[in-house]
């Protein structure tokens, strides 16, 4: 009985650690914040990252819990279709807010 529960735990263990590197292999380069420019009202808005969609569109959400941007999957940020488009981000790739230091990215390890 003792083998077969070693075996057992052998196997699962085996199919977690698959799971768990094929998880990690589709994580997407997104930054875990972007920085925009409110010129109408002249401050400067943080959104942190949500999640990020089976079609690779990750989503940003203010503090307050507000939308504040979606970066599709070919890394442009998406304008607003429910509300005016008041921040400076919108229409912007991915590699120009890189490039202007506007994003906060995650500590990747090795």
């Amino acid at each position: 009985m003792l083998k077969f529960q070693l075996a057992l735990t052998a196997v699962a263990v085996v199919l977690l650690t698959n799971a768990t590197v094929t998880v990690a292999q589709t994580v997407p380069n997104v930054p875990m914040a972007v920085i925009c420019y409110a010129p109408q009202q002249k401050e400067w808005r943080t959104a942190y990252l949500y999640r990020v969609t089976e079609n690779g569109d990750a989503m940003y959400l203010s503090p307050t819990g507000k939308l504040g941007a979606t970066i599709n999957a070919k890394g442009s940020v998406v304008a607003p279709t429910d509300r005016p488009t008041g921040l400076d981000c919108y229409s912007k790739t991915l590699d120009e807010l890189r490039s202007s230091g506007r994003v906060m990215e995650f500590q990747r390890t090795k």
